[in-house]
């Protein structure tokens, strides 16, 4: 169609009165709009990034997809009202994932003439040529559509009921909390006559308020949310309200409970965080909810686990504030910890971290009996680990405290941030745990630590720029609990993706404790690569380490997606992937560490499948024996590992992956990790990785 016509029609409704307050959808729209010839490369990231500048870390496709089927609605009461008569139809198509035969799914956003059909796209109808033209078979074929016809319908009904039909994501409308399916498509809502609010408890967005799951084991999605009235004027603790699949209220929970050491206290509590205990060994899930004390939100805090019915099974409380929290298996024991982080009570007002055994919530933390709200009769904590973050010059000399957020368990490490700014909240400082708890990084999130710090330092008798003995003092995280030690041990790490640059740069291989090389199989002797390309192959951003005698078809290769993650419906890559690429050949691909000192390294992360139609063999050989060994067979798909191996100074583990039945393109995320001595002197690199100091390192 002609774009002007196209234009003036997007124009005509902004300016309706069906859009005239909702702006979010007209930023949408017009979004869409902008994109309308590059459609083929729009990305949800993308959308995101427009559509919630500021939201960025919390948004996920699947908002994305909420606020395309409410645009979709809006244009749907548009044309069916004041649009009725204008000349161009507006529509959103119904999207659907690239297949595995490479089909680009369907368009975003597509303009045609009113009276065409509008839903068509090119390829929607049937090709010319196709009708059988004796009548014999065409009354077979009908019948056999019919037949066809009633099977997908029975096959789709059941799909709709046990996948389609089920809540999947949730937002605040008014004072209505809507629930929809993973199409976006409305399931049920729930007003709330005293509103919902205030605006700052669902400042982070509603998500961060709900949580959908099997809590029954029937396969039916349930859904709990932490609701709290708009009305400030009257103090209210928060509500946990569990719901069916069809939005039927099954039970209520008030945290905080009547403590008779909080009497003649304002004592209303509100829930930061909601988790789920995975159900294992014949035990049911548990829900995990962590409240805090308000006003202030400074403590104390209570972590209570209840049972799918939403009874109290047991209570942990913890003297100071406590925001945020995960549940997951930090060691790969099949046993969740539950990770909760704030702020503490005494000990200078420090970030903290606590974590728990999930069979073990009980007691109140030490400082509890310290505090002005003891709480007596309950025994003490068994925290497994209790840990105090060191405060910046600038947060000693700006705010009464600093402030751990946003736990959480990425690629079998544990990552957390500490806010040393908090008016306004900022400057945060990233931390970095291995699954056995040693500090393996630590960096400022941005520049913007490092700019706050010298701006408030630039003038005065204390002025001065930051320094690497300021840097090098947030590796003292002091151990209240769980430790051997008064400080938490550090570690040094390895990791091929942060090596890899360097290497292909410089024509270097190997590079440091790293080599790229080919094999015959898991256990046969390595050739190393000797050349470097970059040919477009697997789009702009893929480099390639290949063997020049051997090459067919770029493979076998070690390649690096040096950029944002990349699909084109043949590969897909993660934003800087490394990748094991297996030969056309019947050739292994293999990345080589070979250890600089003697000692235990921890060794975690996955093999991904990275192409369509990918089907590789992979495995781990530590000194020519097999360690590990597993397969690939879908794209997307995550084989983890996680082994502690005991090396002597260049000893080697292979990371390899062979050919199977399938396209070739592996991806590989390790971290190998092994523990400063203590005669050491841990430093941090610009990058925040730890380097264990000693003539032994290189």
């Amino acid at each position: 169609m002609d774009s002007r016509a196209i234009s003036e029609q997007i124009d005509r409704i902004l300016r309706s009165q069906t859009f005239a307050n909702k702006s979010q959808l007209r930023k949408l729209l017009e979004i869409l709009h902008n994109n309308m010839d590059l459609q083929t490369t729009l990305k949800p990231d993308q959308v995101i990034r427009e559509l919630w500048p500021t939201e960025t870390r919390t948004k996920r496709p699947a908002d994305v997809a909420t606020e395309i089927n409410r645009l979709r609605h809006a244009l749907e009461s548009y044309y069916g009202q004041e649009g009725k008569d204008d000349p161009v139809a507006i529509r959103l198509p119904k999207r659907s994932p690239v297949g595995g035969d490479g089909r680009q799914e369907k368009r975003w956003i597509i303009a045609v003439p009113r009276g065409q059909k509008e839903d068509a796209e090119p390829g929607d109808q049937e090709p010319a040529g196709q009708v059988n033209g004796r009548p014999g078979l065409k009354r077979v074929a009908l019948i056999a559509a019919l037949c066809a016809t009633v099977g997908v319908a029975a096959y789709f009904s059941i799909q709709v009921l046990t996948v389609h039909g089920q809540p999947k994501f949730g937002r605040l409308e008014g004072s209505a909390l809507v629930i929809v399916d993973a199409e976006g498509k409305e399931l049920w809502r729930k007003v709330f006559p005293e509103g919902i609010g205030p605006a700052w408890y669902y400042a982070n967005g509603v998500a961060s308020r709900l949580w959908f799951g099997d809590l029954d084991g029937k396969g039916r999605t349930s859904v709990l949310f932490s609701y709290l009235p708009t009305d400030e004027s009257q103090p209210h603790s928060s509500i946990l309200i569990c719901y069916s699949d069809r939005g039927r209220e099954k039970w209520r929970w008030t945290p905080g409970r009547g403590l008779a050491e909080l009497e003649g206290v304002l004592s209303t509590f509100k829930t930061s965080a909601i988790g789920v205990v995975k159900a294992a060994e014949r035990r049911p899930p548990r829900i995990v909810v962590e409240s805090n004390r308000d006003p202030s939100w400074g403590g104390p805090s209570q972590i209570a686990v209840l049972d799918s019915s939403g009874t109290t099974l047991s209570e942990y409380w913890h003297a100071g504030g406590l925001r945020d929290m995960v549940v997951a298996d930090l060691d790969g024991d099949g046993k969740e910890e539950i990770i909760a982080t704030g702020v503490a009570h005494g000990y200078d007002s420090q970030a903290t971290m606590v974590v728990l055994d999930a069979d073990r919530v009980f007691g109140t933390s030490k400082e509890m009996q310290q505090s002005e709200f003891q709480i007596h009769g309950r025994g003490e904590a068994q925290e497994r680990l209790r840990l105090l973050f060191p405060r910046s010059d600038l947060n000693r000399a700006s705010f009464r405290s600093n402030h751990a957020i946003e736990p959480a368990f990425q690629n079998g490490n544990l990552h957390l941030k500490v806010l040393e700014c908090l008016a306004p909240i900022g400057c945060s400082v990233d931390y970095e745990f291995d699954k056995n708890f040693h500090l393996i990084s630590v960096s400022p999130a941005n520049d913007e630590f490092r700019s706050a710090h010298d701006r408030f330092y630039q003038k005065g008798k204390d002025a001065h720029a930051l320094g690497a003995e300021e840097l090098a003092a947030f590796l003292k995280v002091r151990c209240l609990v769980g430790c051997k030690s008064e400080f938490v041990p550090v570690a040094q790490t390895y990791s091929p993706a942060a090596s890899f640059e360097k290497g292909w740069t410089t024509q270097s291989n190997p590079i440091g404790v790293w080599s790229y090389g080919y094999s015959s199989g898991f256990t046969s002797p390595v050739t190393l690569y000797n050349k470097t390309v970059r040919n477009g192959i697997n789009g702009p951003n893929a480099k390639y380490w290949l063997f020049s005698s051997v090459n067919l078809g770029t493979s076998p290769a070690a390649e690096y997606n040096d950029g944002p993650a990349y699909n084109d419906a043949n590969i897909d890559f993660l934003a800087n992937e490394f990748l094991l690429v297996a030969g056309v050949g019947g050739q292994y691909s293999d990345l080589m560490f070979t250890a600089p000192v003697g000692g235990e390294y921890s060794i975690a992360g996955n093999f991904r499948g990275a192409q369509y139609g990918v089907a590789t063999v992979v495995g781990i050989v530590a000194n020519g024996r097999v360690v590990f060994s597993s397969s690939v067979t879908s794209v997307g798909q995550l084989v983890p590992f996680g082994i502690t191996l005991s090396l002597q100074a260049r000893n080697t583990v292979v990371f390899s992956v062979g050919p199977g039945s399938g396209a070739q393109n592996t991806g590989l995320s390790v971290t190998i990790t092994k523990p400063c001595s203590l005669t050491d002197k841990p430093t941090l690199t610009p990058a925040g990785e730890i380097t264990c100091s000693g003539p032994a390192n290189w």
